[in-house]
């Protein structure tokens, strides 16, 4: 089993480093590109595949910023104002919503629809960008599983068909394409967790909810139940407590968030330090494919220590 385990490690590893190959149903000649938005780069990842070349696509949220603490330029929002859609996820990107009176012709869509949407931990809640915070208890991380991803890319079909017609042929057929693709990669996702020793982690901010349920894991602690949220000190006593419990030998981090506060832990438990990253985008020729599988990878990495 310790041997299949390493070849499923070495083998997600290099589909990780490879990529996948992008193949769109081409465009017809005569058609002028439509400009769409999206918030953040999963979803203008997952625009792309479907409207092909058909559509550019501004992306809003710059690659290694944080939804949480983020406001808009003047001149993002200028450019906003050419697109017929913003596409966004909802609550962790609300402060899209503000572009609505300078930006008349743009429709701003949501993707929650016909998504099952899960809740944080009962203590848990969350802030979008420009100090908007949302009580309650709906965690918008939906996209970080792939299942999820699927139906995203439906919804922006569906509108992009409703205000393209006449390209509606080529976004249901880029659109299929892009779902079966989707669909592998959950289960290529599933299976390289399948095989772990511990399926317990503890994860910096209460955002990954669907990640585990997809993937077979169970989140035993977060550090920041919200983004800036410092633990008690009582919480932070049990977080010791659980991690020594379960033998946890790793806690993860996000490139997105400062994680100064993680150290005293990590030194007194002696934990390593990996990367869960709900975004990514940072590197050229990322996808959403890619960043959720290299948080896999990263489970495993963890997993083998």
């Amino acid at each position: 089993m310790k041997k299949l385990r390493r070849m499923s490690f070495f083998s997600l590893a290099t589909i990780v480093l490879l990529g996948q190959a992008i193949s769109f149903a081409p465009l017809p000649a005569a058609a002028k590109p439509l400009h769409v938005a999206a918030t953040i780069f999963p979803v203008a990842d997952i625009v792309r595949h479907v409207a092909g070349g058909a559509v550019q696509v501004q992306q809003v949220l710059p690659a290694g910023a944080s939804p949480h603490t983020f406001d808009l330029a003047p001149g993002q929002i200028r450019e906003l104002q050419k697109a017929r859609l913003i596409f966004k996820i909802g609550i962790v990107d609300d402060w899209i919503d503000g572009v609505g009176e300078s930006a008349p012709a743009s429709e701003i869509v949501s993707l929650q629809d016909h998504v099952a949407l899960k809740p944080f931990h009962a203590d848990g809640r969350h802030e979008g960008g420009a100090g908007t915070a949302h009580e309650g208890n709906v965690d918008p991380h939906y996209w970080l599983d792939a299942r999820n991803g699927a139906i995203m890319a439906q919804t922006i079909c569906s509108r992009l068909s409703a205000i393209d017609p006449e390209r509606a042929a080529l976004y249901a057929e880029n659109c299929r394409r892009y779902q079966d693709e989707l669909r592998r990669l959950d289960e290529e996702l599933k299976r390289a967790c399948a095989g772990l020793k511990n399926n317990r982690i503890i994860v910096f901010h209460d955002g990954w909810n669907y990640f585990a349920a997809a993937y077979g894991l169970k989140i035993i602690a977060v550090f920041q139940t919200s983004p800036g949220r410092e633990p008690a000190p009582r919480d932070l006593q049990k977080l010791y407590d659980v991690a020594r419990s379960y033998k946890i030998k790793a806690v993860f981090s996000e490139p997105q968030l400062p994680t100064a506060s993680l150290e005293p832990l990590i030194e007194d438990l002696g934990l390593r330090l990996f990367i869960l990253d709900p975004l990514g985008g940072a590197d050229p020729g990322d996808s959403y494919a890619g960043l959720l599988r290299r948080n896999v990878l990263n489970i495993v990495r963890a997993d083998s220590l």
